[in-house]
């Protein structure tokens, strides 16, 4: 079997899409309000982790379970124009994956908990039998979770843990805490 060029895989990852999570991620780093000193590599491999990685394997994986309907859509896309041949695609989206998981699992386990929930909610959104996209609601939601969500949460809860780890699952791993601090400030 013939291997696609690298202007194909290029394609297939999709790198105009990484800039939300990458940029969410950096606001999730700010946001935290925690001194890194040393520790400044974990903020670049969480940039990482969010766009090429995480955000391109949902690229790929879509790609991939798309391509039937591309084919009629958007003919010139990577899989459907035969650029990248066989089941390149789909090898590429699970290299991606494994890859994101190696990558995640040096940012502790909140970090690596972040990227297996996006990377789950990635396959979700575009595989059999859930193919979350049909539906209106919950691929809108695994999307706005994936993109935005879990990048600057994940990332806030992942240093306030790696700071203060007693007592932070429950109270700052809900995506919507902070926003639930902010409703008990004006209550009051």
């Amino acid at each position: 079997m013939s291997r696609p060029q690298l202007s194909a895989v290029a394609e297939l990852l999709k790198p105009i899409t990484w800039f939300p999570p990458m940029w969410a991620f950096a606001c999730g780093v700010v946001a935290s309000g925690v001194a890194f000193g040393e520790r400044w590599w974990m903020i670049v491999l969480g940039v990482v982790l969010a766009g090429p990685l995480v955000c391109a394997t949902s690229q790929a994986v879509n790609d991939w379970f798309d391509r039937h309907v591309d084919a009629i859509n958007e003919p010139h896309r990577p899989i459907p124009s035969g650029r990248m041949p066989g089941r390149w695609g789909l090898y590429i989206a699970l290299f991606w994956t494994l890859l994101s998981l190696v990558v995640a699992s040096a940012l502790g386990p909140w970090g690596f908990g972040a990227a297996v929930l996006g990377l789950a909610l990635a396959w979700a959104y575009s595989a059999p039998p859930l193919r979350l996209k049909l539906n209106g609601w919950w691929g809108n939601a695994a999307c706005g979770l994936c993109y935005e969500g879990l990048a600057c949460d994940g990332w806030r809860c992942n240093a306030r843990c790696a700071v203060a780890p007693a007592g932070c699952a429950v109270q700052h791993w809900c995506p919507w805490h902070h926003d639930l601090e902010r409703l008990q400030i004006y209550r009051r």
